[in-house]
């Protein structure tokens, strides 16, 4: 928001209340045109005459009181809290431009950070955020997410106030959401057909065209993916993963365990001839993509 200044709640608003009686007197002149006269003028006579009385606006030598009722005190406080207030998505998408408040103050999602800290939390959300695949989600992806999830909300926890935490967690649930949105977008945009098969249909329904130009055939066919399709099971994968204390000397092996148990009936369904120890080595390969992520806030 442009125009007005305010530094504090305690500087002096004379200057304010000019520029508010200004824009005032410019708003209700132009309805004042606008409005039907009578034969000896007299509504528009009458609508120029209050226009004309300032005395609804006092000035005094220190400080001003404002009554004008199109805009009172309270509402003031509103408009200097929406001042610069940027969407908890500056956290992660670095791109945006980022502006100071009158205050001197980053103002995301309703909170105040300062420079140092600011740049702190943008660097908590971008460098966890890097670790995860923008693309086509797998089940490990969905995993991946919630640790990613967790470790911002431990890391903000200790580094931050309460207020600044429940903002930068925000920003990370803000993120994973939109890999999810990103999903849907790539697949409303290429053809795709339906996964047949009786058991990993169960879990992965989604067949992608790939084309002849980047296949080694020439040939464009469909492959097989393994884009995650069951909600319920994306649902259960992450709640039990929210429920692990990935800070604790137990997580390891905790998250191994669920993991296992959740996902192995989906890789066992999606490779059926191979050997139940490849698609363990296959799902401890997944565990450890989600041990790195718990190592990279210790």
């Amino acid at each position: 928001m442009t125009g007005i200044n305010i530094t504090s709640l305690d500087r002096q608003v004379k200057d304010i209340g000019q520029e508010i009686y200004a824009a005032k007197q410019q708003r209700d002149e132009k309805l004042a045109k606008s409005s039907p006269e009578n034969k000896d003028g007299g509504l528009q006579k009458a609508i120029h005459e209050k226009l004309s009385d300032r005395s609804n606006v006092a000035f005094g030598d220190t400080a001003a009181t404002l009554s004008i009722s199109a805009l009172g005190a309270e509402e003031l406080e509103k408009v200097r809290n929406s001042w610069n207030n940027h969407t908890v998505s500056s956290l992660y998408r670095t791109e945006i431009p980022i502006n100071k408040n009158a205050e001197g103050a980053y103002k995301i999602g309703g909170v105040s950070f300062t420079e140092e800290e600011f740049t702190a939390a943008r660097e908590l959300v971008t460098d966890t955020s890097s670790q995860l695949k923008t693309g086509y989600l797998s089940y490990r992806d969905y995993a991946k997410m919630e640790v990613a999830q967790k470790v911002v909300e431990n890391s903000a926890a200790a580094g931050f106030s309460a207020e600044q935490a429940k903002v930068i967690s925000r920003a990370m649930k803000d993120y994973n959401s939109s890999l999810v949105e990103r999903q849907n977008e790539m697949l409303s945009g290429r053809t795709t057909r339906v996964n047949n098969d009786p058991e990993s249909g169960r879990y992965f329904g989604v067949e992608v065209l790939v084309p002849g130009s980047v296949t080694e055939s020439g040939i464009p066919r469909y492959a097989s993916t393994d884009i995650a399709t069951d909600r319920e099971l994306i649902k259960t994968l992450r709640d039990s993963i929210g429920a692990v204390d990935i800070a604790g000397k137990d997580a390891a092996s905790e998250l191994k365990a669920l993991y296992h148990d959740i996902m192995k009936p989906a890789y066992a369904a999606q490779y059926p001839f191979q050997r139940e120890s490849d698609i363990n080595d296959a799902l401890d390969k997944d565990v450890k993509e989600l041990m790195a992520l718990i190592d990279v806030e210790k």
